[in-house]
């Protein structure tokens, strides 16, 4: 007499491996103790097997076979999914336990961002943001690749976790993105041509521009629409040996901002550590972050030409416009830097100079 067992059965309470076991007995009309006899095994032990007190090892399933007729594999599978079943009950219950986290997180944000999907279940909520953060349990965040490099930065609090939403959603975005090798040399040289695109006025060529340049050169440039209370403009950090991410916000909308964060991050790249993790956005003050200020307002405007233009008077618009052309880049940038340099005030009639909505993270 043959006896089929399906594996793909699949309830949601744990089906104890010995209940097959037991029917399969009850269809040959073997006792446990033949079955012990033909097996070389203590009645004891196919006792406590078709109780669920012992499992079915490869060793047992082998027997079994020899015995029953049944493949190996099959006691294997069950006695697997049994162990399975176990293991996700004990994971429930852990995972119920998160719920206060999960209540934490900008839930309504990442789904309209399709990153979750709508749920009735609390837990499967809770698993959901645990796999979107790539973790296991919420104390391994601060662990994590997407926060632990942040450590450092003045602009970072590891409790913020909607911050951790945004660099997650910038580093999901930059893990897409496939990307040669950095090369420093290549990717300084490159700067010097993307000041130029400063000038351009197509928004979709200067994003696709930005990111297919700087990949060549080992660079992911990721744009993420800042999350709610997080008042992030940029953030740079590395997510391998020889690959970089700039990840930016547009969160000003203005071109000037845009550019003079955009060259920060790449100062940040250029300058400062593969370990460490920059963030911009809250009103910080470090070396490194002086360091990567003076690397963008350089970099954008000579530091000689900008304050040889600061000693004039008066800065009319026709003036800063022929600047602008002059030095090879937008008005609005010179505009911007002035104001930074407390040259002009922030509310000014040149302030038409600048490109506004200029949001590249909404195209």
């Amino acid at each position: 007499m043959s006896v089929e067992l399906s594996t793909s059965f699949s309830p949601d309470y744990a089906v104890v491996p010995g209940q097959h076991l037991a029917a399969v007995l009850a269809v040959k009309g073997m006792s446990q103790a033949e079955l012990a006899v033909r097996i070389g095994r203590p009645q004891k032990t196919v006792n406590e097997i078709i109780k669920g007190k012992a499992a079915i090892t490869p060793d047992t399933a082998l027997q079994l076979e020899r015995a029953l007729g049944i493949s190996a594999k099959t006691w294997n599978g069950l006695e697997a999914s049994y162990q399975l079943q176990l293991a996700e009950q004990r994971d429930r219950a852990r995972l119920e336990e998160y719920a206060d986290w999960v209540e934490r997180l900008p839930i309504a944000e990442l789904r309209r961002r399709g990153q979750l999907p709508e749920t009735d279940s609390k837990i499967d909520l809770v698993r959901r943001c645990l796999k979107f953060f790539g973790i296991d349990s919420p104390e391994s965040l601060s662990a994590s690749s997407t926060v632990a490099s942040f450590r450092q930065s003045p602009a970072f609090e590891p409790d913020d976790l909607a911050m951790c939403a945004w660099l997650r959603l910038g580093e999901l975005e930059a893990e897409s993105i496939e990307c040669e090798p950095y090369d420093r040399g290549k990717f300084r040289s490159l700067l010097d041509r993307l000041r130029e695109l400063t000038r351009e006025s197509d928004r979709v060529r200067i994003k696709k521009t930005l990111q297919d340049e700087c990949r060549k050169c080992g660079v992911a440039v990721c744009f993420t629409t800042e999350l709610r209370h997080t008042h992030v403009s940029g953030a740079a950090r590395w997510i391998a040996p020889d690959k970089a991410m700039i990840q930016l916000s547009c969160r000003y909308k203005s071109d000037d901002h845009f550019w003079f964060t955009f060259f920060h991050e790449c100062g940040h790249i250029l300058l400062h550590g593969k370990k460490e993790g920059f963030l911009e956005g809250k009103e910080t003050s470090s070396r490194e972050e002086e360091e990567a200020n003076d690397f963008a307002a350089n970099h954008l405007i000579p530091r000689q030409a900008l304050f040889g233009l600061m000693r004039e008077r008066p800065l009319s618009e026709e003036r800063l416009i022929r600047f602008a052309e002059h030095i090879g880049v937008a008005p609005g940038i010179v505009v911007g830097q002035l104001q930074k340099r407390k040259r002009l005030v922030q509310v000014t009639p040149l302030n038409k100079l600048k490109k506004f909505s200029f949001d590249l993270a909404a195209i």
